[in-house]
């Protein structure tokens, strides 16, 4: 009987220590699996970390890029501006029958169908798409840059295409009237023109007709111009916006 006994108490004793041991070893799962998590979610964090600092280098790149844009539609919105006054009031020198050629006209004639160009840097977003948009967390943010770049962009390098075309189809007819002075005393990229026969251009309607066509679409251009130029700006704000939250992070 006390063999029994004995016998029941060593059973206890193992399996006591069966159970210590099982606990010590769940506990040990427990805190390695805890180890792992944790190694996992600062990887997980320093990636994060990586991949605002590249984001943030992009988007700066970005915003420089259009700060740029901004200042070269600007310069691009004034000449156009400028030079549709100069047709605007050539037109009305020519329409008017007691008008007399001046010197003053020069700059006039010198005018009618000058266009800019416009090339948007393109460094910042050429990047970001060798990367992957996806980098950009601001689903709207990324809306408006590729928006911006791939559709606003586009139509204004097809809208100057026609402004090239209608320069190159105009100018043999209009320059067939008209003397280039010297180019030396041209300000600013505006060049000045003398007419062979004032009197007559007055009767040529097709010249007339010309200038008046031309103004047109350089009056359309510049409102276009204008919207993307606001466009432009808000995208501006955008990344400015964004830059500074990432900056705080």
């Amino acid at each position: 009987m006390i063999k029994f006994f004995r016998h029941i108490r060593q059973s206890l004793i193992m399996e006591n220590k069966t159970s210590k041991y099982f606990k010590y070893a769940i506990g040990e799962i427990v805190l390695v699996v805890i180890g792992i998590l944790i190694a996992l979610q600062v990887n997980n964090w320093n990636e994060n970390r990586k991949e605002r600092h590249i984001e943030l280098k992009l988007l700066k790149s970005i915003e420089n890029d259009i700060t740029e844009d901004i200042k070269n539609m600007a310069a691009m919105i004034a000449t156009e501006e400028i030079a549709g006054m100069y047709n605007q009031k050539l037109i009305s020198v020519l329409k008017d029958q007691n008008s007399e050629y001046d010197v003053s006209m020069d700059t006039l004639f010198g005018n009618i169908n000058r266009y800019d160009v416009f090339y948007p840097q393109k460094t910042g977003f050429e990047s970001l798409k060798s990367i992957g948009l996806e980098i950009v967390q601001s689903d709207s943010l990324k809306a408006s840059i590729v928006n911006l770049y791939d559709y606003q962009y586009g139509l204004i390098a097809e809208t100057l295409d026609i402004k090239k075309q209608l320069y190159l189809s105009t100018n043999t007819i209009i320059n067939e009237h008209l003397i280039t002075i010297d180019l030396s005393r041209s300000i600013n990229g505006f060049h000045n023109k003398r007419p062979n026969n004032f009197a007559q251009l007055k009767t040529n309607d097709i010249f007339l007709n010309n200038i008046t066509h031309i103004y047109m679409e350089r009056m359309n251009f510049l409102r276009y111009a204008v919207g993307i130029k606001m466009i432009m700006e808000e995208v501006q704000q955008k990344l400015l916006k964004e830059i500074k939250a990432i900056s705080n992070d």
